[in-house]
């Protein structure tokens, strides 16, 4: 690294710290470090473990400055040296350890979050224990049993760096600073901040006594945050509330305070908060891969139904070209025309199926259009045509007469169609070939609705299966991945329809869609 470029970052960090320890000398076992909140612990151990190892003796001799202008070095400038070798030491193991456990830095799931939060604890107890058997063997803590005295380093310690580090962790992460200001901006941002300084108020003078006894009221507006602004709002609401019991206890007169208990329930109301935020950040994670997922499943889906919707114009495309071809050879050349005409239209008609996938997949938007119920039976007898194939599976296909045209995104429609005929063959498998048989009959369900009824000569679905069938990423079949019935009942409720699995002894389904009102 350049000399000026590590001048200039020690520069930074120095006063930083200092200034951290300073504001938070409270409460001091004596003359000596240990207090119930030590956030320069925090400062430390993100500085080395984002900036690296080599700032440790930047660190050594920060801490050895801040020992002698915070505390005058009470105990000699040789224990001064020692507890701060100890400091020094333990802050660079416990940011080597989380370089290797914690492999994105802005904490971004459980696992990342408990091993910070056990490196955290483990690290800071191994160092109060370092810290406080040295000023044991100096004979430097007094009457202090040294139990007493390690809790209050590692509780201090320990306090500090969860409060402490995820903030600055975030705060140099790109993505988590975005989304911190963009909480910021929310009006109801400034809602919570103005309940957590009432309740804070509350707790220290408000309802006067021991804070203690009413601490658990600040988990309420903790809760209320970290659920509304995830991981974000949990790590500001945490070092806004540790903030404001710092506060609260310099302000505070009464000189018996249990400063130590107080700070023990800010670690716990630390940790609720980190772990609510991240539960919160990984379920919003997990509906959108769900969404992301259901929207590629659906282009599968919908490649067979696209395929043979292009396929038509392709080929009659193809064909009015041989037959211009011919026509120039033969030298009738006025019929050209006629035909250059046609693959126009043709052409128009393949472009109008791309662009409504487009639309589709971008905003999920339908294009309704007229469709009667003559030629909506003429698609579901093409459809189960190529899905059966050259399996011995006779359908049947009726309709009630009289029947008004549906107003449905046909495209869709015929996924829909399409999954479930697909369900009812592979439901015919086991069946012997004489008995296989799919019946699809239209019929009126209301004024404004009509209904298609699927029925096949397969076994039925039972009672459990049929509670979850149309939830994602349930399937009957060892293949599938459980999303076509979840997208066919997406579609048809997108329409104002329905799509419903019926309790039978065979396999039934109904889809009800639109219908255009008759006159």
């Amino acid at each position: 690294m350049p000399p000026l470029k590590y001048v200039r970052d020690v520069l930074v960090f120095a006063p930083c710290y200092i200034a951290l320890d300073w504001a938070s000398y409270i409460d001091p076992v004596g003359p000596f470090n240990i207090t119930p909140w030590n956030p320069q612990a925090g400062l430390a151990i993100v500085w080395l473990l984002l900036g690296g190892l080599h700032y440790a003796p930047a660190v050594l001799v920060t801490i050895i400055a801040a020992d002698t202008l915070v505390r005058h070095a009470p105990g000699g400038y040789f224990i001064s040296f020692l507890t701060s070798v100890t400091l020094a030491g333990g802050y660079t193991a416990m940011a080597m350890v989380l370089r290797e456990l914690v492999a994105n830095t802005g904490l971004r799931s459980s696992r990342h979050l408990t091993r910070f939060v056990g490196v955290v604890l483990a690290g800071t107890a191994i160092i109060g224990a370092a810290f406080v058997g040295a000023l044991r063997g100096a004979d430097l803590l007094g009457a202090t049993p040294l139990p007493s005295a390690w809790v209050r380093f590692w509780i201090g310690d320990a306090v500090g760096v969860l409060v402490t580090a995820p903030l600055l962790l975030a705060v140099a992460d790109p993505e988590r600073r975005a989304g911190m200001l963009a909480l910021a901006r929310r009006p109801e941002t400034l809602l919570q901040a103005m309940v957590l300084v009432g309740t804070i108020w509350l707790i220290f003078f408000g309802l006067g006594g021991d804070p203690r006894h009413h601490f658990y009221a600040l988990f309420l507006p903790l809760i209320w945050i970290a659920a509304r602004g995830g991981m974000n709002g949990a790590i500001v609401a945490t070092a806004f509330v540790q903030l404001g019991v710092v506060a609260g206890i310099h302000a505070e007169s009464t000189p018996d305070l249990p400063v130590l208990e107080i700070q023990a329930l800010v670690a716990a109301l630390t940790l609720t908060g980190l772990y609510l935020g991240m539960m919160v950040d990984e379920r919003q994670r997990a509906a959108d891969s769900l969404r992301q997922a259901l929207r590629l499943a659906a282009a599968g889906d919908m490649a067979g139904a696209i395929a043979h919707e292009l396929n038509q114009p392709l080929t009659a495309l193809a064909n009015y070209g041989q037959s211009a071809l011919m026509l120039s050879a033969k030298g009738e050349a006025t019929q050209v025309p006629v035909v250059v005409a046609r693959m126009l239209a043709e052409a128009e008609r393949a472009s109008e199926v791309v662009r409504r996938l487009r639309d589709f997949f971008r905003a999920g938007s339908t294009h309704l259009e007229r469709l009667g119920a003559e030629d909506l039976l003429a698609t579901v007898q093409r459809i189960g045509q190529q899905v059966i194939g050259t399996r011995p599976v006779a359908l049947e296909v009726q309709s009630e007469p009289d029947l008004p045209p549906l107003y449905v995104d046909r495209l869709q429609i015929e996924l829909v169609i399409r999954n479930i005929l697909v369900n009812a063959v592979e439901a015919l498998d086991k069946e012997t070939p004489a008995e296989r048989r799919i019946s699809v009959r239209l019929r009126r369900e209301s004024l404004e609705q009509l209904g298609l009824v699927f029925v096949d000569s397969g076994p039925g679905i039972g009672p459990d299966v049929r509670e979850r069938l149309f939830e994602p990423f349930v399937s009957g079949k060892p293949t599938g991945m459980g999303l076509g019935l979840a997208i066919s009942r997406a579609i048809a409720e997108a329409h104002g329809g329905a799509l419903e699995a019926r309790s039978s002894a065979h396999g039934e389904f109904h889809l009800v869609l639109p219908c255009m009102q008759s006159a």
